[in-house]
């Protein structure tokens, strides 16, 4: 096993861990969120859930590709100066666009309030959990953290998020049984991560916000504005997919619908933590590898490696999805092992390319990999139009399915395919 695949097993075995507490504790709080809501109001608190990470999907910024592309050549050649105006735009970014995101928040939850059939008691804590949900950024310090190869403090910090979840879910179906009350509890959990993942990043690192820094950053390095445009577009096309399934199943089949998809993909999610984890944590070893030019036997080995957890996933799911559904939920969800298998088989596919995308990134192949998955995208609504209406929520779970493995398809052909690409930069910017 090569060296750099050993970093990457190491790295991702800290963020598995995190995952793994995620894993757990997340059907503890979906135990907590069905029984104690139904399946109507839990399809109501999905919808709600699934707008809020829409928008953010929409309007936010992968900014830790950024920080760790931008910043490894800064890091290497120990100038701190140019770390920290790094990390300052990154951050500039994070909260303009929660700012902006906030306003767009509060107009959809008005339009689509009542297309998804949202009682309008609903519309203030649906828009508390949104706002929530923004100015709680932790794209910028997750980059610093993976930069630097502190993938153990990431792993705490997201260890966070579930752990709040779950607390709060129990003392809402104590104090405050309705959909509101998950709302709010969902919302501190994501504040309470950002605030310890920003403690983490800068404990020992700062960042630089004065203005002419950052305008001295943005005109030596030009080609980071259509870097972070196009990570933003890719990234948005992949997570918003998956809501948008949602929001569609909800449209179609109303709240009920929406509550039973929402289990089924909450559980694939849970038995598939590994396609995210393995991709965040191979990122910086790609850019290195780039930057060697050794690349390609890095990405054979990893796709390997994903092609035999991917197939492990997939049977755990087959034997492990219907006992797993009845221990954590009611009767009324029992319609949903069919859409977790069919979920996690989606999911695997995911896992099989998992580091198409970011090569491609890595290489400065964004525009590339952006057309890629604008056309999956593609793939998945026509597939959700032709068999969403026919086959409801198990439509949805295969044109879910025919997304991912378009995705998977293309990706590969894009990163295998012999492409001249740009350089990682290497040369760090100044601080003035």
């Amino acid at each position: 096993m090569s060296a750099r695949l050993r970093r990457i097993g190491t790295n991702a075995g800290w963020l598995m861990a995190g995952r793994g507490v995620q894993a757990v504790l997340s059907i503890v709080y979906l135990a907590l969120a069905t029984r104690t809501l139904g399946l109507v109001e839990f399809g109501r608190f999905s919808l709600i859930v699934a707008v809020g990470q829409s928008i953010s999907a929409l309007v936010g910024f992968q900014t830790w590709q950024f920080v760790v592309r931008y910043g490894m050549p800064a890091l290497i050649a120990r100038d701190h100066s140019a770390l920290e105006s790094i990390i300052g735009l990154s951050a500039v970014l994070d909260f303009a666009a929660a700012a902006i995101g906030s306003v767009v928040s509060l107009v959809v939850i008005i339009l689509l309030g009542p297309w998804l059939s949202l009682p309008r008691d609903l519309y203030a804590p649906a828009f508390g959990f949104c706002f929530a949900m923004l100015i709680a950024v932790r794209s910028t310090p997750t980059g610093v953290l993976r930069l630097e190869q502190r993938f153990r403090d990431a792993a705490l910090a997201d260890s966070v998020l579930p752990g709040v979840r779950a607390g709060g879910a129990l003392l809402a179906a104590l104090a405050m049984p309705n959909v509101a009350g998950f709302l709010w509890a969902w919302a501190a959990a994501e504040l309470a991560t950002a605030l310890v993942t920003w403690h983490a990043a800068l404990r020992d690192r700062g960042m630089t916000l004065v203005p002419a820094a950052l305008k001295r950053l943005a005109r030596e390095e030009p080609s980071l504005w259509r870097f972070v445009l196009l990570t933003n577009l890719t990234s948005t096309l992949t997570m918003t997919s998956k809501q948008f399934t949602l929001l569609t199943v909800g449209a179609f089949g109303g709240p009920a619908a929406a509550g039973m998809f929402r289990v089924a993909a909450q559980l694939a999610q849970a038995l598939a933590k590994a396609t995210q984890t393995f991709s965040r944590a191979a990122f910086s070893e790609l850019v290195l590898a780039i930057a060697k030019g050794s690349d390609r036997g890095l990405l054979v080995q990893l796709t390997g490696f994903a092609g035999l957890v991917a197939a492990a996933m997939l049977g755990i799911a087959v034997l492990f999805a219907e006992p797993l559904l009845r221990l954590i939920t009611t009767d009324q969800f029992a319609g949903a092992y069919w859409p977790i298998v069919i979920l996690v088989a989606a999911a695997a596919l995911d896992l099989l390319g998992f580091a198409f995308e970011p090569a491609m990134t890595a290489r400065g192949q964004s525009g590339a990999a952006f057309r890629l998955r604008l056309l999956a995208t593609a793939v998945l609504a026509v597939l959700l139009v032709l068999l969403l209406p026919r086959f409801g929520i198990v439509g949805g779970a295969w044109a879910t399915f025919g997304g991912s493995l378009s995705a998977v398809l293309l990706t590969g052909w894009g990163v295998f395919r012999q492409h001249p690409h740009d350089p990682v930069p290497h040369a760090a910017p100044s601080r003035p």
